[in-house]
């Protein structure tokens, strides 16, 4: 069985021409640096913070924006998320796949970490199962990084994020991460904003940049609705000085790419296809 299934589209030109480090309007994901870009100030919260901030308590905190946790798989560390069901997470297809396309563990041994109340549950990826923008994220275009698998099994305790509504841009969103640089594990909340949009595919999957901090660890964060609905996934950012802070700008930012298309397509037929059978009692 093949490690991905992808789901392809034509991609178009990026309706914009970017004065970026390596990048064009094509840009691959290989080009894109691993340095943290930051957005004038660091303004990434703790959960405790962010709960604070938005006058949440602890157990609404965990109701909306509970469902991220960390990607383990092959020395990569990253960020995935539960999203339409307990046992289906979505993150960035290079957290899966190494630069000749191949999973990052030939064994297999991919697992998504989660604090759930009372225990940190630790599941393993059905990396063979994965639908993807592209099997092979380093040669492709950077809107094609996003991938949707299935666990082995449902994570008890957790919220899934609901698909949500189409992400306006510009408009508000939080960006919700498990990890920085280096797989140092640093959960974090970020209220920040949707600027503009960088590319469109034909069946209208955007690449939208944002003025969110992030960094290497933040690779398949979500990109959610204040109510905590999934609206996207954080692929990386374009800079001309990686590593140093700056204003937003053309040739500073970070972006995802937003739960449509091939995308929303994606998620919903996995859970669907995961979801256990049941039957009626005699």
């Amino acid at each position: 069985m093949r490690a991905c299934r992808a789901i392809r589209s034509r991609t178009v030109a990026a309706v914009i021409q970017l004065a970026v480090v390596a990048v064009g309007p094509a840009a691959l994901a290989r080009d894109l640096p691993s340095s943290a870009v930051m957005i004038d100030t660091d303004d990434r919260l703790t959960p405790a913070e962010f709960a604070r901030t938005m006058g949440l308590s602890g157990p609404q905190l965990a109701s909306r924006f509970g469902a991220t946790g960390l990607v383990r798989c092959g020395g990569a560390v990253g960020t995935g998320q539960l999203v339409g069901a307990g046992n289906v997470i979505v993150t960035a297809a290079h957290m899966l796949f190494a630069p000749n396309g191949r999973p990052r563990d030939a064994a297999g041994a991919c697992t998504f970490e989660i604090d759930t109340p009372g225990e940190r549950q630790v599941v393993p990826i059905r990396v063979t199962d994965t639908l993807c923008g592209s099997r092979e994220p380093y040669a492709d275009a950077a809107m094609r990084d996003w991938a949707v698998v299935p666990l082995t099994r449902f994570v008890a305790g957790v919220r899934p994020y609901p698909l949500g509504s189409v992400l306006k841009v510009p408009g508000p969103l939080v960006l919700a991460a498990a990890a920085r640089t280096g797989g140092v594990e640093a959960h974090s909340l970020q209220r920040c904003q949707a600027r503009m949009q960088t590319a469109r595919a034909p069946d209208g999957l955007r690449e939208v940049a944002i003025d969110c901090d992030a960094e290497g660890g933040a690779s398949g964060a979500a990109l959610l609705g204040e109510d905590g609905s999934f609206q996207g996934v954080y692929v990386g950012f374009r800079s001309a000085h990686p590593g140093e802070p700056g204003p937003f700008s053309a040739s500073h930012y970070n972006f995802g790419v937003t739960a449509e298309g091939g995308l929303r397509r994606a998620i919903m037929e996995v859970v669907s296809r995961h979801q256990p059978l049941s039957a009626a009692a005699d």
